[in-house]
């Protein structure tokens, strides 16, 4: 669902003649619409007493966010409420069940099978992402290739009807996980525990507990990515005159990559540490944009997203394993889903600043190179933050033979480091 459904957002609302800044804007703001649902999670979980049945919901909603999608393409144009509404409620029911998903599986995985179990559920979540954008790039390849054919068919749009196909697939991908949920069983007795956090201390709660300094840095440092993030695939497809298929090319690279460094990064986590990844990962992604400044070209490009790939794969891990030991595994619902919430504002306002930034200088070349030039500033700024970033767990040199093996940890172990939208820079 992941690689044929939201990767190709931004790309279709550009195939309808949305502007290069409004695509952009047309991500970020109906994701903070989305976090604002997810509110609701705690509430969800407690009500309905499992969070199995909470995700169920959330699955479901997701498959159903699909269809105006699909209508639009259908159509050729969408009203503009009709976007926002459809992507909020994917962003709320994906950011909504990832805390529940969370609390579910750890109940009912064993620990000590945790992290080979879920080390290889990465690699082939890694490898579907991969899978449904090489089935969505080749729709858009050849609905492109029919369009030149329009003469001979009249005005239907083949692009449009390859994005109605694959928010389809995206669809129905969604649905048939729905099954596989409904079998898998309840947390066992005892092993599950649910502990709201009140109301007034819910949006606050990430930054005045024992996970503030690595939160504060998360939430700074993602509104220095959201600068220029948002705007890439814009970039890319507006500006650059990438075919929907080269997209294709270029995200799967960044896929490919990211995939292969995560073992990579966890044996140096296992050495030096998870703060040191952090640091360098950082560091990376804050040159990375600089890098994006220069003159594009498509080879250096491809370059560039294999190195994004690599930046994003340290970064996620080495934040995961940060937050793993930090918050009470009671409230981690809780508390997780209000620093979504934090995290969808940094978002939105460093989206607004970079599309101010293309809105006044015109968005074009020379305009995109300065957005990724601040943007850069902005991430190296945020760095200073790590300073009081410490480590939750000793490294593997300093711990012993019992230390855990960073290299077999997903990402996605207890759901505590909800996925984040998938970025390309």
């Amino acid at each position: 669902m992941v690689g044929v459904g939201e990767m190709y957002f931004i790309p279709f609302v550009l195939a309808l003649g949305v502007g290069e800044v409004s695509a952009g804007l047309f991500f970020t703001i109906p994701y903070l619409f989305g976090s604002i649902l997810q509110l609701l999670a705690p509430w969800g979980v407690s009500a309905l007493g499992s969070p199995r049945k909470w995700v169920i919901c959330c699955a479901t909603v997701q498959c159903l966010s699909f269809i105006p999608l699909v209508d639009g393409a259908l159509r050729g144009t969408l009203p503009t409420w009709v976007f926002f509404a459809s992507f909020a409620l994917y962003w709320g029911a994906a950011i909504g069940a990832g805390p529940a998903w969370g609390a579910w599986v750890a109940a009912l995985i064993p620990s000590h099978i945790r992290p080979k179990y879920f080390g290889r559920r990465s690699r082939i979540c890694q490898l579907m992402t991969l899978g449904g954008l090489a089935v969505g790039g080749g729709f858009l390849f050849f609905g492109e290739g029919l369009d030149h054919l329009k003469d001979a068919v009249g005005d239907l749009s083949w692009q449009l009807a390859a994005f109605a196909t694959i928010f389809v697939l995206a669809g129905l991908s969604r649905a048939s996980s729905i099954p596989f949920l409904l079998r898998q069983s309840e947390p066992p007795p005892g092993a599950w525990k649910h502990t709201p956090v009140p109301l007034k201390i819910l949006l606050i709660r990430p930054l005045i507990g024992q996970e503030r300094p690595l939160l504060l840095f998360m939430l700074v440092f993602q509104l220095a990515l959201q600068i220029s993030s948002p705007f890439v695939a814009s970039y890319l497809i507006g500006e650059i005159g990438f075919s929907n298929a080269t997209y294709f090319a270029a995200a799967a690279t960044l896929f490919a990559t990211k995939s292969i460094a995560v073992s990579i990064f966890g044996s140096i986590a296992s050495r030096r540490g998870p703060r040191f990844v952090l640091i360098v990962s950082a560091a990376f992604l804050t040159a990375h944009a600089a890098l994006f400044a220069l003159p594009p070209q498509t080879s250096t490009i491809f370059i560039l997203m294999a190195l994004s790939g690599i930046c994003w794969a340290g970064y996620e891990l080495a934040t995961f394993l940060l937050l793993l030991d930090l918050a009470k595994p009671e409230e981690r619902t809780s508390i997780l889903t209000s620093f979504n919430l934090l995290n969808a504002g940094a978002l939105v306002i460093g989206s607004l600043i970079g599309g101010s930034i293309l809105h006044s200088l015109g968005d074009d070349r020379t305009a995109y190179a300065l957005l990724f030039l601040v943007s850069a500033g902005a991430r190296l700024a945020a760095l200073v933050l790590l300073r009081w970033v410490r480590d939750t767990r000793r490294p593997k040199a300093e711990a012993g033979v019992d230390a855990i093996d960073f290299r077999e940890i997903s990402l996605e172990e207890d759901g505590s480091f909800n996925r984040p939208p998938e970025s390309i820079l």
